[in-house]
């Protein structure tokens, strides 16, 4: 039923937990692909001597995690695909509840569950999941996403219409791919219940870089044709316009911290203008000053509380 996607690169204290968190669900009806982009600390070895057959193990060259991601989906068997981080680890029965819930609602193709950031020494048995199906995600998506990569399934159809992760993306690219697939295929289904252990041990993280702001999903959301037009016409989902102008004035600040992001910046406030002023307003002082500002962490995470009560509770 689950074709397990686990991209590995540079994760060798990791990747065990990851792989052990798939081979102990309850629900067995799966296959594990490990794709080893250019890993140089050894962690495809531990795979290849550690689990053998039991798991597909295919070496490439670096291409970064959307690279990594689409070839496990090129190699994938079955109907529904499954991502795990190598640092992240399932809920023992984290597929048998997803089975179970995919089953109760044959028509979505998006389903996902809640995390956690602290690893249980022993996860607390599920036995009522209670599904949240989101008819109109984009609404109540700029107060929380909800999804992260390690706790989604998507089934293969999805890509198999031509959806894949960005390459050229350096932060953002989960996100992308899953906009775009609700925004063709439809209502996503989550799972109010922390399933999945995110980890926040390696320091290295993507996330945790500094990132030029053209490499990310902001500009991409506004500009690319892939969000133009044609999908949203196809869409019958309500709000995504608004959302991406919400999400984007939301996720900007961290990236005045690089004055090589100027140009970039301002092209992407001369689309959004004046919408939202509280926010956007504040975005059209002198950049020197905002770069200081948002060095700062305290005065970065004052702003970002700021942020959130007024797309919480003025701008809903």
């Amino acid at each position: 039923m689950f074709s397990v996607i686990i991209p590995l690169y540079n994760k060798a204290p990791y990747i065990q937990r990851a792989i052990d968190s798939v081979l102990n669900q309850g629900f067995q009806d799966f296959e594990i692909i490990v794709v080893n982009d250019g890993s140089t600390d050894g962690g495809e070895e531990l795979v290849e001597k550690g689990y053998g057959e039991g798991v597909k193990l295919i070496h490439q060259k670096n291409q970064g995690v959307s690279g990594a991601r689409n070839t496990g989906i090129e190699k994938a068997t079955y109907s529904w695909i499954a991502f795990l981080d190598a640092d992240d680890a399932w809920h023992p029965q984290y597929l048998e509840v997803m089975a179970q819930v995919i089953s109760s609602h044959p028509k979505q193709r998006v389903f996902g569950s809640s995390y956690r950031m602290d690893l249980p020494k022993k996860w607390e048995k599920v036995e009522n999941p209670s599904p949240k199906v989101f008819h109109h995600y984009f609404q109540e998506a700029i107060r929380n996403t909800f999804f992260f990569t390690s706790a989604l399934i998507y089934h293969q159809s999805i890509f198999k219409s031509g959806i894949q992760f960005d390459k050229n993306l350096t932060l953002g690219e989960d996100l992308d791919l899953f906009f775009r697939a609700i925004l063709d295929f439809g209502t996503p289904v989550f799972i109010p219940l922390p399933l999945v252990y995110y980890s926040q041990e390696d320091v290295y993280s993507e996330v945790q870089k500094s990132h030029s702001i053209s490499y990310t999903l902001i500009p991409k959301i506004f500009f690319s044709e892939e969000f133009g037009p044609l999908i949203l016409e196809k869409s019958k989902l309500k709000g995504f316009d608004t959302f991406r102008e919400k999400w984007v004035l939301f996720n900007l600040p961290i990236f005045f911290r690089d004055n090589s992001n100027k140009l970039e910046i301002i092209r992407i406030l001369k689309h959004v203008g004046y919408s939202y002023f509280l926010v956007s307003g504040f975005y059209h002082l002198p950049y020197p000053l905002l770069n200081k500002v948002f060095s700062s962490e305290f005065l970065y995470t004052l702003f970002r509380k700021y942020l959130k009560f007024c797309f919480r509770y003025i701008y809903t």
